[in-house]
């Protein structure tokens, strides 16, 4: 009898624990709206913070699931629509109260918000249908490259603006116009198909693995240091990568051709 109630308690507490990534999911939800709320209240730069910490637990709570092989539909549904929440409605107003802290640029700013929810939806269901349909897109683009930018990748560096400024100062990068069309261009390359990076994908040799390792070191020093600014060297460095991997895509899809 007393193996057995430890078996049933064994059990039981490896039930609770397979809701772990959705718990982490259900946090990073009430983090995304947690960063609207404050953002009407002026609190931009911690708004923005919150943008990139729900974008840290994206990453996680799949990679959680996987680990603790707890995986299932109800999972992918609730990551989708926390997905939708963060990186689709939460950027656009985060960055439409920033705007309208300096400056009234009539309607743009409400179409921003539009904009940026549109795409992210069109991006967020292109990737649930293609999901299903797995191996009927493009193989070369699958297996090197993201079609359009990430969500969270987008959320994040829609950031940017208001990053620089808090940490630099006022600039043209501050200026609402630009902001708009610079937001705006990030949306519409979320719902895109242009190749972006996928750090996931990327092979390291194994002559490269100690580099790679010191630089991702020096990367977590700089997240504990600098935030913003490696913040902003991060993001910068996404979208200087975009140019590079559609140059490569390019290339390898012209190698294949040749060679068929």
């Amino acid at each position: 009898m007393i193996y057995k109630k430890k078996s049933d308690e064994s059990t039981s507490s490896l039930e609770l624990r397979r809701l772990a990534p959705n718990f982490v999911t259900m946090v990073a939800i009430c983090i995304g709206l947690l960063a609207i709320k404050i953002s009407f209240e002026g609190k931009y730069i911690e708004a923005a913070g919150l943008v990139v910490l729900a974008a840290f637990l994206d990453a996680i709570d799949g990679r959680l699931a996987r680990f603790l092989n707890s995986t299932s539909k109800f999972g992918a549904q609730l990551d989708s629509l926390a997905d939708f929440t963060n990186f689709g409605v939460t950027p656009g107003f985060v960055v439409y109260n920033w705007i309208n802290s300096s400056a009234d640029i009539k309607a743009f700013d409400w179409a921003l918000v539009l904009l940026f929810t549109l795409c992210a939806a069109i991006r967020l269901a292109r990737f649930n249908v293609e999901l299903e349909e797995e191996g009927k897109s493009n193989p070369i683009l699958e297996k090197y490259f993201f079609k359009g930018i990430a969500a969270p990748c987008g959320a994040g560096i829609a950031m940017l603006p208001i990053i620089i400024t808090h940490e630099f100062g006022y600039g043209f990068y501050s200026t609402p116009m630009y902001t708009v069309i610079y937001v705006a261009i990030i949306a519409l390359l979320m719902s895109s198909k242009v190749p972006t990076l996928s750090i996931k994908k990327i092979p390291v040799k194994n002559e490269y693995i100690y580099p790679t390792l010191v630089f991702l070191g020096a990367l977590i020093i700089g997240l504990m240091t600098e935030l913003w600014i490696t913040l902003t060297f991060v993001g910068v460095t996404y979208i200087s990568s975009i140019p590079v991997t559609i140059f490569f895509y390019l290339k390898i899809n012209a190698t294949k051709n040749k060679k068929s």
